[in-house]
């Protein structure tokens, strides 16, 4: 279905016909006898020549019939030990064990059978978070940290190339009903990279950062096509999740040391918030917010008794953890998390969150915490410095420029900006409201084509429900990944969530995810 509204839109239609023009234009008629020119020319004849000649002249010559016996060689030596390994008793007692079947259905090989290329690279995808901070750890290694993720996703792209270029008779997922809502975004980013760039380096830097990381929707959704390499991701998210949210768990009781900037001198009683190895409690807390949702899926999907046990433990310690981040947007993203799944996939999953939302309330720090965002000390923060201020010079500075095409990418509001302030000659610092910071940078063509964005996934992801509904362990794992995403969605009207490289990451590779069991799977199915 997908794939007929994409061939019948306006888009593809007006390619059609600018194909059809170019094929019948004095253009096309030019290079047509260029092309026929080269074939028939002299010079064309003399180059072929003086490759041939040379060419001919190395085959013949000594150094060439070296080559061929030292080949010769190493051939023979590697058929002389294949012969010996073939009939010494190491090879026969480990065929006799792997043939008696003891070692082939074993838990220890099991997992083996995802190692494949693209089970290695899924994994790998869901170790985005834990590889980063590894490599900013350790000093020698530190230049690679800020390279090794463009690596990473050139390489993951180029292996999509090449795994269809060595089979090409196994037809790759077909587009998505997201895929038109990517493309008219990232159509939309590189014209306004190219016609509102003052400093075109800085505009590259600003496409980067808020389109780059899109591209893994293209990898992840190509590799998770099959359903078991989909499990294997989230299942693996879920088990980092986990882990991050013991380490909060962890931090919280010691009353790990915070810098004071990250409480007010207003509020009592707040005396640490949690960030593992994330280093922020705001991205902790969406960091949570996301894979929550998909820990309780998990506990609709396994079967035995202990690993549903064990889903729901996973999904406490992360809502716990995320609560101990003292993040406010966290909270109100997972709070739009537990409403969308429990609406979607059990609703009494909603009253007993609100028996602990208003249990929640009696708790010192929680309540001073929110109870601030009504204080006069609050109001008067926010207009003077804080977000409301912010929001307030960014529209002011749009409209004071180009409010349709923006300010111009990288050049305002996110990391981008806040690295190059001498190069830009313009105080700087982070919006905390996503949104905002794009409309500041890409004006509102550019909102409008990402909001368009947004709400195609939304949509597309309660499709994907209505489509996976008859599926019962599918629908589950799509109901974790539609709250989870809501969640982030709504966290980023308070925080610049998408600057955190991994996050960005993470949120494109669960939404292909989302895509894939709405529109792949249930094909997978009836093939």
């Amino acid at each position: 279905m997908g794939n007929t509204a994409v061939s019948g839109s306006l888009l593809v239609r007006f390619v059609r016909r600018l194909r059809l023009f170019y094929k019948t234009s004095l253009v096309c008629a030019f290079f047509a006898a260029l092309s026929r020119g080269w074939e028939h020319s002299r010079t064309r004849r003399m180059i072929a020549a003086l490759l041939g000649g040379p060419c001919r002249t190395l085959y013949g010559s000594k150094l060439y019939r070296i080559y061929r016996r030292a080949g010769t060689r190493v051939s023979n030596l590697g058929a002389a030990v294949g012969r010996v390994w073939r009939s010494s008793l190491l090879r026969r007692a480990t065929a006799g064990v792997w043939h008696s079947g003891c070692l082939r259905g074993s838990l220890l090989l099991r997992p083996l059978r995802f190692l494949k290329t693209e089970g290695v690279l899924l994994t790998l995808f869901t170790l985005y978070l834990p590889i980063d901070w590894a490599l900013r750890q350790i000093n020698s290694l530190a230049f690679l940290a800020s390279y090794w993720d463009e690596a990473f996703l050139v390489f993951g792209l180029l292996f999509l190339i090449y795994n269809r270029a060595r089979k090409p008779a196994c037809a790759l997922p077909g587009l998505s009903p997201l895929h038109p809502f990517l493309f008219f975004f990232l159509g939309v980013s590189i014209f306004l990279m190219f016609v509102v760039s003052p400093n075109f380096g800085v505009a590259v830097s600003g496409w980067r950062a808020q389109c780059q990381y899109i591209l893994w929707f293209f990898v992840v959704g190509t590799l998770a096509a099959e359903r078991r390499r989909g499990f294997l991701l989230c299942g693996v998210m879920v088990g980092l999740g986990t882990l991050i949210g013991l380490h909060g768990l962890y931090q919280f009781a010691v009353g790990v040391q915070i810098p004071a900037a990250w409480v007010s001198v207003y509020e009592q009683g707040v005396r640490t918030r949690v960030f593992s190895i994330i280093g922020s409690p705001n991205i902790m807390g969406s960091f949570l917010v996301l894979l929550a949702p998909l820990a309780a899926a998990f506990s609709y999907i396994v079967k035995p008794l202990w690993a549903k046990v064990c889903c729901w433990g996973a999904t406490l310690v992360m809502c716990l953890s995320c609560i101990f981040t003292f993040s406010r947007g966290g909270w109100l993203g997972m709070a739009v998390a537990i409403v969308v799944f429990g609406l979607f996939r059990d609703r009494r999953i909603l009253a007993v969150s609100f028996l602990v939302a208003g249990a929640a309330v009696f708790v010192p720090q929680i309540a001073n915490r929110v109870a601030f965002l009504l204080t006069p000390d609050f109001a008067a923060n926010n207009e003077s410095g804080g977000r409301a201020a912010r929001w307030v010079y960014g529209l002011e500075l749009l409209h004071r420029n180009d409010p349709v095409l923006g300010f111009g990418l990288g050049r305002f509001g996110g990391a981008v900006a806040m690295q190059s302030p001498k190069l830009l000659g313009v105080t700087y610092f982070y919006m905390d409201n996503y949104y905002m910071k794009t409309l500041v940078e890409m004006g509102y063509v550019g909102l409008v084509s990402y909001v368009g964005l947004l709400l195609g996934l939304v949509g597309n992801g309660l499709r994907a429900l209505f489509v996976s509904r008859k599926r019962s362990a599918d629908y589950s794992l799509a109901c974790g990944l539609l709250a989870g995403l809501c969640g982030v969605l709504v966290h980023c009207f308070w925080e610049n969530i998408f600057e955190v490289p991994y996050m960005n990451a993470y949120f494109w590779g669960l939404a292909a995810v989302l895509m894939a069991v709405g529109f792949r799977w249930e094909k997978e199915d009836k093939e």
